[in-house]
């Protein structure tokens, strides 16, 4: 992605702060699992949209005094010995390249510069510092570490959140990052053609994991999120990771699953039958899931409420389940369709959501209905990845194959 990319994303941050103020992002650091190993590193996002920077233990310094905006960059020091066992560090200029930003410090001297500015006479009144809000046990993470230091040692200093200010601008994704949205997507399709070329019965859940993993390594990309591979019964559970069934005759596989490019992640959801070949009753209740997607994608557009969307949904798998004679009242559809149509996509997989859940001019989102029969052992959902422009509806996932035939010849040729 161009530099210029995310230097407007700073400026754009920068004119939405208070003046007197200053903002903190870091990039993370990985986890340590165990004493001579790590888990792997996954930049902060909004650190990442920032600046552009893929590397740990970095920190970025936004401040506004008097109007007058200045960035810094804490990067590690250059380290020798450190290179020899574990890699290249990042170097000033590499950093400033990458980012735009031409103010880079040594990160060693974060607390201590950070301090003299909190000190000074143009201090700033406000930090803004990130958190999601969750619950009572989000991670004591870099942000809430520093939230403690800042409020022992600088109590008169008040604490913001940055998360209304990222949720403005990361909802709002730019043709740039739709591309890199479309590739990710580029890498599912693929990879998705790759496991139906080799599924079959007798099988394993995770062989059809190992398949799609190593086409998006042969891409060199990875994963967005940990892969759902549930076949059969194991469908009707929404977040289905064990992966350890044997697939049989007359099986269904339900795959949700994603690629990143450049962090911008897919999310793709395909339900297949693995021997090749629907069943009637499979495909009957395939066709009314997919028959959900178009009454979802018909119904949003700029300004829609998702849960007015969702609605609609409710109303269309209620007509359906009653002429598949699953329920007799429209009630009953909560015990079979038990999770909302879609979310928010970007940088995150659960991307930023609004407060008032509306969807707005180049927003991207997943599209995936579903139904989930228990009594049947069948769970099916077809997810697609859309952009809401204010001329429609784009589907960006729609050269990956869905219909009941498309998937049966397909799967005819090995």
């Amino acid at each position: 992605m161009k530099t210029e990319f995310f230097i407007n994303n700073r400026r754009k941050f920068a004119e939405k702060m208070d003046d007197y103020s200053a903002a903190v992002f870091f990039s993370g650091k990985a986890p340590r699992q165990s004493a001579d190993q790590q888990y792997p590193f996954s930049v902060d996002r909004n650190f990442f949209y920032l600046t552009g920077i893929d590397r740990e233990d970095m920190v970025l310094i936004i401040s506004k005094i008097a109007g007058k905006v200045d960035e810094t960059l804490y990067i590690p020091p250059v380290d020798e010995h450190f290179e020899k066992w574990y890699g290249i560090l990042m170097r000033k200029e590499e950093a400033t390249k990458i980012s735009g930003i031409k103010t880079v410090e040594n990160r060693n001297e974060l607390l201590t510069q950070f301090s003299s500015k909190l000190s000074s006479a143009d201090r700033p009144d406000n930090v803004y510092i990130f958190s999601y809000i969750t619950d009572a046990d989000e991670p004591y993470d870099c942000y809430r570490s520093f939230a403690h230091w800042m409020r022992a040692q600088y109590p008169a200093v008040n604490i913001k959140n940055s998360l209304d200010i990222m949720i403005e601008l990361r909802s709002t994704k730019s043709e740039e990052e739709v591309e890199e949205i479309k590739t990710a997507i580029g890498y599912t399709n693929e990879a998705l053609k790759f496991v139906m070329k080799n599924l079959k019965p007798g099988m394993y859940e995770y062989q059809a994991r190992a398949d799609f993993e190593y086409q998006l390594m042969t891409r060199n990309s990875r994963p967005s999120f940990p892969i759902i591979g549930a076949s059969s019964k194991n469908a009707v559970i929404l977040h289905y990771v064990e992966l350890q069934r044997k697939m049989e005759d007359g099986d269904m596989i339900l795959l949700d699953l994603g690629a990143l490019s450049n962090n911008y992640a897919s999310d793709i959801t395909r339900t297949y039958p693995v021997n090749g070949k629907f069943t009637q009753r499979q495909k009957d209740i395939y066709n009314v899931v997919l028959e959900a997607q178009d009454v979802t994608i018909n119904a949003m557009h700029v300004g829609a409420s998702e849960t007015d969307v969702n609605n609609k949904v409710k109303a269309h798998f209620a007509k359906g389940l009653k002429m598949l004679n699953i329920i007799k009242d429209d009630s009953e559809v909560v015990n079979y369709y038990y999770h909302s149509i879609g979310h928010p996509l970007g940088l995150d997989v659960h991307d930023f959501i609004r407060r008032d859940k509306t969807m707005q001019e180049n927003n991207v989102y997943t599209v995936e209905p579903g139904l989930y029969i228990k009594e049947e052992g069948i769970g099916i959902r077809i997810e697609d990845n859309v952009w809401v422009t204010k001329n429609g509806i784009i589907n960006l996932s729609k050269d990956i194959i869905k219909t009941v035939n498309d998937i049966e010849n397909f799967m005819a040729v090995r």
